[in-house]
């Protein structure tokens, strides 16, 4: 099942701003995302960096992302952002089935790393596309 996640995350936490069903099938290729990245991940054990990247740090400046992950048809893929600012800890989740669209906003002085756990048969590896733009 196909589903659309619009979500923002705050400077003391995260705030969920919406969920709503998609009426169609996401298409992560029309999004104008501008870094795509394509990887694999064993499934049902958690694993770090699923963006790429180990840490995100986010200087002095703010961002606000938006995310389309296309995993395989019938599957879950559980993700969850967790964030340091200011000497606070927010954690993001989200573990709907199904390719989702997600936003997010970073406040400056703050890093986070993206977690995610992709539910398939086991003993596994199940490939997926992270497509990413700041807005």
């Amino acid at each position: 099942m196909k589903r659309t996640i619009f979500v923002l995350v705050g400077v003391l936490g995260a705030m969920l701003t919406g969920i709503t069903p998609a009426s169609a099938a996401v298409d992560c290729s029309a999004g104008g995302y501008t870094r795509v990245y394509h990887s694999y991940i064993p499934t049902n054990w958690e694993r770090g960096a699923i963006d790429g990247r180990s840490y995100n740090i986010g200087a002095n400046m703010s961002y606000d992302y938006e995310i389309c992950l296309d995993i395989p048809d019938g599957e879950t893929f559980s993700i969850e952002v967790r964030i340091y600012n200011n000497g606070n800890w927010s954690t993001f989740e989200d573990d709907r089935p199904g390719d989702k669209v997600f936003r997010y906003s970073l406040a400056p002085n703050s890093f986070w790393q993206v977690y995610g756990t992709l539910t398939g048969p086991g003993s596994t590896y199940l490939y997926y596309d992270w497509h990413e733009k700041l807005l």
